[in-house]
């Protein structure tokens, strides 16, 4: 009788341990999944900001570029540079 509580009081300390192993792993795989889309909404994030900055850069270049005497030049110099096709 000693001898079968033994063998089920170790069978139930195996599952438990083997439970723990297992919530332990959920945890880490939950923290990478958390881990991996900040990355992500973090890179997401820097290219709209480097696409807003290259936007109103050409904005501006375009802007200041009409309001000189020389606008169709500049333009088409800007154009002939994009499409190398001058």
């Amino acid at each position: 009788m000693i001898i079968i509580t033994i063998v089920v009081i170790i069978i139930i300390i195996i599952i438990i341990i083997i439970i723990i192993i297992i919530i332990i792993i959920i945890t880490i795989v939950i923290i990478i999944i958390i881990i991996i889309i900040t990355i992500t909404i973090v890179i997401i994030i820097i290219i709209i900001i480097i696409i807003i900055i290259t936007v109103i850069i050409i904005i501006i270049i375009i802007i200041s570029s009409s309001s000189s005497s020389s606008s169709s030049n500049s333009i088409a110099v800007v154009m002939c540079d994009v499409h190398s096709t001058c």
